[in-house]
């Protein structure tokens, strides 16, 4: 990282859309307001149907449309990084919109020479005020604000890196058709080599993502906690922060031991202590991620977030378990993560 900081510093923004009209106005507003000026701004439309390029060219965005549509945002912000000459690169998701200082928070560290990525987090006020929206996105605030700021991975939903290393890392996998786990990969692949990311706490969006609940399970489940799983199968990654800590996989115990005692004390009523203990551990291990849920979003948003977090524990953590057993057997990650045959990873349109 030597002589970084003495470079010209240039700064791009790349969008990967698709029909992102009822959002991506926000997110552009966001990006007019920012306290550090994008030097380019780029969208990458998938092949939208709606206003989606109308409203990115209306705001002076630079519009890119390359290929069949659907390919997913790894394909497109590879090819939005392609095209970009800045030399850092930050990727914000199309419904999030960024806070004044975000990207000058992002940038700091990369010309500082103290890492060659960095990523922030959504703000603890998503704009959607439904059950399973304030949950996801609340979640998301609390795990990023209570990671390592030296962190093992990577997000782009809000995330900077220097566009040289980007590149020779070959960018995103274009393997991940939809929202996956594709920025988890490639903030692996840049540690394996050496380099540094970190999460900066300060960065912040808001996210306007309208979560229902089932949609929010299959996400979690098919596109994160099996991908994900997999990669640690492989050997790769850690797993001792963010989502995956140590306090996160004893929470998943003692999830399971609570509906496991409470079918235990249907037989035999005299052990319903045991449920109720489990419970109250259950709550202790998550105490304080519950009272900031009844701080950020009241009451109501408190109790019905304990219920999906206990879920959430449940389902994450079988899956985990199916993966490690076999029953997604490597040989199928194919059909999780579908092959873009012929298509190099930073593909230039």
């Amino acid at each position: 990282m030597t002589g970084w900081a003495d470079k010209k510093s240039t700064l791009a923004v790349v969008i990967p859309a698709y029909n992102a009209a009822a959002t991506l106005s926000d997110c552009l507003a966001a990006l007019r307001r920012s306290n550090r000026v994008p030097d380019e701004l780029i969208l990458f439309d998938d092949g939208s149907s709606d206003d989606t390029p109308r409203i990115a060219r209306a705001a002076g965005a630079v519009v890119i449309r390359d290929g069949p549509p659907r390919q997913g945002p790894a394909v497109g912000r590879n090819i939005g990084a392609a095209t970009a000459t800045s030399s850092t690169i930050v990727f914000v998701d199309a419904d999030v919109a960024i806070h004044p200082h975000a990207l000058g928070r992002l940038e700091a560290p990369l010309l500082a020479g103290e890492a060659v990525a960095s990523f922030g987090s959504y703000d603890d006020r998503p704009k959607s005020r439904r059950a399973a929206a304030l949950y996801a996105n609340l979640r998301h605030h609390w795990v990023h604000q209570n990671g390592r700021e030296e962190a093992f991975t990577f997000w782009s939903g809000l995330g900077a890196m220097r566009r040289d290393t980007f590149l020779a890392h070959k960018g995103f996998d274009p393997r991940f058709r939809e929202p996956s786990i594709e920025d988890v990969d490639l903030g692996i692949r840049i540690i394996e080599g050496g380099g540094k990311i970190c999460l900066v706490k300060d960065a912040l969006g808001t996210h306007h993502k309208d979560w229902g609940v089932a949609q929010l399970w299959k996400t979690d489940i098919s596109r994160r906690a099996v991908p994900w799983a997999l990669l640690m199968k492989e050997g790769r990654g850690r797993a001792d922060d963010l989502n995956i800590s140590t306090k996160e996989r004893a929470s998943a115990v003692v999830a399971h031991l609570l509906w496991l005692t409470a079918l235990a004390a249907i037989l035999r009523p005299s052990w319903w202590p045991a449920p109720v203990a489990m419970a109250a551990l259950y709550l202790a291990l998550n105490v304080r991620f519950i009272l900031f849920l009844g701080r950020a979003a009241g009451i109501r948003a408190a109790v019905t977030g304990t219920i999906l977090h206990w879920c959430y524990h449940l389902y994450a953590s079988v899956t985990f378990a199916l993966v490690s057993a076999g029953f997604v057997p490597l040989r199928r990650r194919k059909k999780i993560i579908t092959a873009t045959a012929g298509r190099t990873q930073a593909t230039r349109p």
